[in-house]
């Protein structure tokens, strides 16, 4: 039988979990045993915390790519090793907001079993209103959602994980203000090394838009040969560097699941056939700026 696959774009969106009728567990609530750290990177920044010690230790990586409150997650630790491939989990930033549901792969970090969690996630799910304009944006359309203010941050004082963990786990984080303004302060430090016009970015009249579906970017041929052989999936997370005339002029790898093989087609892939309408300052005048973006290689 022919492997085929599908590389699909992973924007913001996540779903809100439906009520479960089983009765709760009582969660493993685990301390802090770090302090948090945050990780200037050259592609993006990572905000890290351990909590918990010995065989119970659990590491919270939140990874953050362009000027949004939105971050990828991964947690790991003995005490998240699960059966299961791949699913959606069960998160809360509690103890104010809701619930919400994210697709993650199992995966490890090191010697320890990981939850790599593959959409992008806020400390809150979309509003229903958020939710609405997603579900009625064209295929591949970013939304934009409504930024959390700094009193929802700071009314954080954990994470809990539920599904698809046997037990659930708490994260005493305490208040995230401080460590997501940071993550906002690293990420202005790594947009200028970008050189990427930081002031004009914060009053842009448009961004830079695809003219196509990014689904049309990476074709099946682009499937590297040797890892659909090995039957090998990946997640990749990309940049590009936009021209005023809306022409890709570099592309850069932020963060892969797999051997190389993988970030090579993807570059190849984006500067052959990615192209945009480019971003417009305040006065409405073309200029430099970038684009960043997920793909997903699966095979079914």
């Amino acid at each position: 039988m022919t492997k085929s696959f599908v590389a699909f774009w992973i924007l913001f969106a996540v779903t809100m979990a439906p009520p479960v009728a089983a009765a709760p567990q009582t969660p493993l609530i685990l301390k802090p045993s770090s302090k948090w750290h945050v990780d200037y990177g050259d592609e993006k920044c990572r905000l890290v915390r351990q909590f918990g010690e010995g065989k119970q230790t659990v590491s919270l990586i939140m990874d953050r790519f362009t000027p949004t409150d939105s971050f990828r997650l991964t947690i790991s630790g003995q005490v998240v090793k699960i059966l299961v491939e791949k699913g959606d989990a069960d998160i809360q930033f509690g103890p104010n907001e809701q619930k919400q549901q994210l697709a993650f792969l199992n995966g490890n970090l090191g010697q320890n079993p990981a939850l790599v969690f593959t959409r992008s996630a806020r400390i809150a799910p979309p509003s229903a209103t958020e939710t609405l304009e997603m579900k009625n944006a064209e295929d591949d359309e970013a939304v934009l959602l409504r930024p959390i203010s700094e009193d929802r941050q700071k009314a954080v004082l954990y994470l809990r994980v539920g599904k698809p963990l046997r037990k659930p786990v708490v994260l005493e984080t305490g208040s995230m203000r401080g460590p997501l303004a940071a993550l906002d302060t690293c990420i202005d430090n790594l947009l200028i090394s970008w050189g990427v016009d930081v002031e004009k970015h914060k009053t842009l009249s448009k961004q830079a838009k695809p003219l196509q579906s990014p689904g049309k970017w990476i074709v099946s041929s682009d499937y590297p040969s040797n890892m659909l052989s090995a039957g090998q999936p990946a997640l990749v997370n990309f940049r590009l560097n936009i021209g005023k005339d809306g022409s890709p002029t570099a592309c850069h790898i932020q963060g892969t699941t797999r051997p190389k093989e993988f970030d090579n087609a993807v570059c190849k892939s984006m500067m052959r056939r990615a192209r945009f309408s480019p971003a417009l300052d305040a006065q409405g005048q073309p200029l430099a700026s970038y684009y960043q973006n997920n793909v997903y290689f699966r095979i079914f």
